[in-house]
């Protein structure tokens, strides 16, 4: 990941023979991933979260993510003054949103 996510953290440290494996969680989806994982495009590797959280994103605006299976994912944002979700909320708050605060 080019993008640091806040919501990925290092879970467990495994210490194998000859190397060690590790487990993450995302906080945001409330998953436990491989390290494999987190280059699949279901995981992180098609995340849109750190991206959008790293261009200054309105306050009022959440990301959530569910991991319905494995293998699968949602990304979707909440905005909590509007009380709306939005699949992209580039497309709606920088440009139509009178509300807007930057973090």
């Amino acid at each position: 990941m080019a993008v640091h996510c806040p919501f990925l953290n290092e879970y467990k440290v495994f210490h194998l023979i000859n190397a060690n494996s590790v487990i993450y969680r995302c906080e945001l989806g409330k998953v436990l991933l491989k390290q494999k994982d987190l280059n699949k495009k279901w995981a992180c590797g098609g995340c849109i979260v750190p991206w959008i959280l790293a261009g200054r994103p309105c306050r009022y605006l959440k990301p959530r993510k569910d991991f319905i299976l494995r293998g699968s994912s949602q990304t979707w944002f909440t905005c909590e003054l509007l009380d709306i979700s939005l699949e992209r909320p580039h497309e709606f708050c920088d440009a139509h949103c009178q509300h807007y605060i930057p973090v």
